[in-house]
């Protein structure tokens, strides 16, 4: 038990210093290098602890009595005031940020491309649109725009959208986060979350709301990381479907988890997740543009060795300002930089996986959810090597944290035995 509790409480260290790394480390630009490994290393240990805790049972259900019903009706309270302050602070950003192109054109092609889906033009979808740098490929993937259809139709402002899903995200560990179990460290949790959403909501130089989609990728990534601690088969089936086709970040821990299926005799478990992907994969894609855009999206990592070095040309800033390991490479180390990313966003999910599993069955080592873990590890992975390293999509990996060291600092007493 005790080696449990230091467990968790390294989990929450390691947490607190991630958290601190990718928010207000970031407004002091000579700790940036370090926050930048120390955020890596912050990641690799979250993941690297909860292989040594009980393995994650995550339920849906809500207690009938008393205690239970008063700590809803806390949860809805805090849900509620979360969702006024959001409200406010989105309301703030569209004044100030009107949507144009030239601060950031990932929202103006996404609304660009909603409309010509809800008009029925889907063979056009995916053209060129000429109102936009002269004229731009969409190279986004439809689980990624789908959502702001409900903005065009509606007619109302895609960044309520991103809101939306960032008060959906927040909401997930409101409900899943139970301090009273843990009282020690329970507290620094929430002193995290708080200053995550603060940092959110307030600071200038992350951009999530006024110039980008990236709640909703955070918010399918948050649904598989509940998916992968509740274990239902069909919801991490849909959820890995969401996640592929929105942002393929995790797209080196598939073929371990699918082994691990495999390794533990669930065959007809990875032929779900197969089957649902195909047909996410068809109904998503496939029929509605046709193959010709899946091609061409297939092509877009050979090019993003061009992009840095276009980015790295304009606007440097976007490297040492912001996390990863981008800024240690420089201009001059792209194409190795991009080589690593790829063969180590499959090779380190793949070799944690192997030696997590020889450890506990040729070792007896008490290790659990290594699922979970490797998913964690590809994460981090990923976004440490990735090309160019825009301040937002470090947020996919640190969100999945929060979730995770969420559910573990509730676990009771009693759940802290490993049987």
């Amino acid at each position: 038990m005790k080696k449990l509790l230091t467990v968790e409480h390294s989990l929450t260290a390691a947490f607190v210093a991630e958290t601190i790394c990718v928010t207000y480390a970031l407004l002091f630009p000579a700790l940036i290098p370090a926050a930048s490994i120390l955020y890596c290393i912050c990641g690799l240990m979250i993941a690297g602890l909860i292989l040594f805790l009980p393995q994650a049972k995550q339920s849906f259900s809500i207690k009938e009595n008393a205690h239970h019903l008063s700590t809803l009706s806390f949860r809805i309270v805090a849900v509620i005031i979360m969702a006024i302050e959001l409200f406010h602070f989105c309301k703030k950003w569209i004044e100030d940020a009107p949507m144009n192109y030239h601060d950031a054109d990932m929202l103006p092609i996404m609304k660009i491309m909603s409309q010509r889906f809800l008009s029925g033009h889907f063979s056009q979808v995916y053209n060129i649109i000429p109102e936009i740098w002269n004229g731009i490929h969409p190279v986004y993937l439809p689980a990624m725009w789908m959502p702001f259809n409900i903005a065009v139709a509606g007619n109302f402002d895609l960044r309520w959208i991103t809101t939306i899903c960032l008060m959906l995200i927040f909401t997930i560990f409101i409900f899943v986060f139970h301090p009273s179990h843990q009282k020690k460290v329970s507290p620094f949790i929430l002193l995290c979350a708080f200053l995550f959403f603060w940092w959110i909501s307030t600071s200038e130089t992350q951009g999530i709301v006024p110039y980008t989609e990236e709640g909703i990728v955070i918010f399918y990534y948050m649904l598989l990381t509940l998916a992968l601690l509740n274990g239902n088969i069909w919801f991490i089936a849909v959820c890995i479907a969401l996640c592929g086709l929105s942002r393929y970040a995790f797209i080196g821990w598939l073929i371990p988890y699918g082994l691990i299926l495999v390794y533990k005799k669930r065959v007809p478990d990875l032929i779900k997740l197969i089957a649902t992907g195909i047909v996410c994969f068809l109904l998503l894609m496939i029929i509605p543009f046709g193959w010709a855009p899946f091609i061409n999206l297939l092509s877009l990592p050979d090019r993003y060795i061009d992009f840095a070095t276009r980015v790295w040309h304009d606007s440097p800033i976007v490297f040492s300002s912001s996390l990863g390991f981008a800024k240690f490479f420089g201009a001059g180390r792209i194409a190795l930089q991009h080589h690593l990313l790829i063969i180590l966003s499959f090779a380190v999910p793949f070799l944690f996986a192997v030696i997590a599993i020889w450890l506990r069955d040729k070792k007896n080592y008490r290790i659990r959810n290594i699922s979970l873990a490797t998913f964690k590890i590809s994460l981090v992975v990923f976004y440490s090597f990735i090309d160019v390293p825009y301040l937002y999509l470090f947020y996919t990996s640190s969100f999945v944290s929060l979730l995770i060291v969420g559910y573990f600092i509730s676990l009771r007493e009693e759940e802290m035995i490993i049987q």
